[in-house]
């Protein structure tokens, strides 16, 4: 037996059906913006994408930078310009990228603007564990432990380490500036081993490695590609490497770990962000281009692999939590040592 309607239901019948249609109709006319919005996302970029570099035309990272920025060219069909933004470390460039709101901008950086910026100096003007989006970490460098080879009466680690016991507040190390990489791993390094050695901060390889060259400081972490022709030369003696396993250039070279078994690996690195705001997927689409451009382009790995690098270009997680493992370990050492950077 079909059901009968009440005079109640009969009387709101009308308005029902009236509320289903406009509900239908509703939905209809928000069909054409999502279908507006999902191809604005695929149609990614829809104007040229600059992609901030914090280190100047010519220097290690740019050429390489400019390789992926090919790359990223053909895979979207967009420009994609390097643009070079020199200031405080990378610091400029990084806040750049922090603030663009235009949706198409993009930066390589190195580690610290993006990890122990805001512990090295309060006042700074965006925040590295919110403002950015993560999208790569492209590759990562261990450091050679470089020392003037006529200051210690052996060239051995443990020489060095009895030397510096021995001669506290005498020997000095070279730095590429406070709050880098050189400066933080030589305080940990001091602080594990009990060493009384002076930091004197220098604004580059080239310039720190030649005033160790000439003996006016004894010893630094140098990057390999900085420090090998010295090395072959000569006029510098290596005596360890801060990688997890040996470059295959220094192969006869310990690493700290295998000499000190409470140090723990650090390197230089390099990653690809974008502002907060950036789309996550569209984050995941750059890094798919460039983990394929790092495994597939020689001549962008040969320059990586000549400098002593390790060639990553992982998804946007594994830069997330290497940055925020990155920050804890230095952000922890600067705030027990009362670091402040110098700009």
């Amino acid at each position: 037996m079909v059901p009968s309607l009440s005079r109640c239901e009969m009387t709101d019948l009308p308005l029902r059906v009236a509320m289903s249609r406009r509900r239908a109709v509703a939905s209809l006319c928000a069909i054409p913006a999502l279908l507006t919005a999902a191809r604005a996302q695929a149609a990614w970029p829809a104007q040229a994408v600059r992609i901030v570099l914090g280190q100047p035309a010519g220097s290690g990272t740019d050429p390489w930078a400019r390789g992926l920025a090919s790359h990223l060219q053909a895979a979207f069909g967009q420009p994609f310009i390097v643009e070079n933004v020199l200031g405080a470390g990378g610091i400029a460039a990084a806040a750049l990228v922090a603030r663009a709101s235009d949706g198409h901008t993009l930066g390589i950086v190195l580690g610290g603007p993006t990890t122990t910026a805001k512990a090295l100096n309060p006042n700074l003007v965006y925040d590295p564990a919110r403002d950015f989006r993560s999208i790569s970490l492209l590759n990562r460098t261990p450091f050679v432990l470089t020392v003037h080879p006529g200051t210690f009466p052996g060239q051995r680690f443990a020489d060095i380490v009895d030397y510096a016991r021995a001669h506290p507040g005498r020997l000095s190390y070279a730095s590429i500036g406070p709050g880098t990489t050189t400066h933080l791993a030589m305080e940990e390094l001091k602080s594990q081993l009990g060493l009384d050695v002076v930091h004197v901060p220098y604004r580059g390889f080239p310039q720190a490695s030649l005033d160790l060259v000439a003996g006016r400081c004894h010893l630094m972490f140098n990057i390999p590609s900085a420090a090998a022709e010295h090395i072959g030369a000569g006029r510098l003696s290596a005596v360890a490497q801060t990688g997890a396993t040996r470059l295959s250039q220094f192969a006869g070279m310990p690493t700290l770990h295998e000499l000190d078994p409470s140090s723990k690996p650090f390197f230089g690195w390099s990653g690809m962000v974008a502002p907060a705001s950036f789309p996550e997927a569209t984050a995941r689409r750059i890094a798919d281009v460039v983990r394929s451009a790092l495994a597939t382009d020689f001549a962008i790995r040969g320059l990586l692999d000549r400098a002593g690098a390790e060639v990553l270009g992982t998804d946007p997680s594994e830069l997330q939590s290497w940055q925020e493992k990155e920050a804890r370990r230095w952000n922890a050492l600067i705030a027990r040592l009362g670091i402040r950077s110098a700009e």
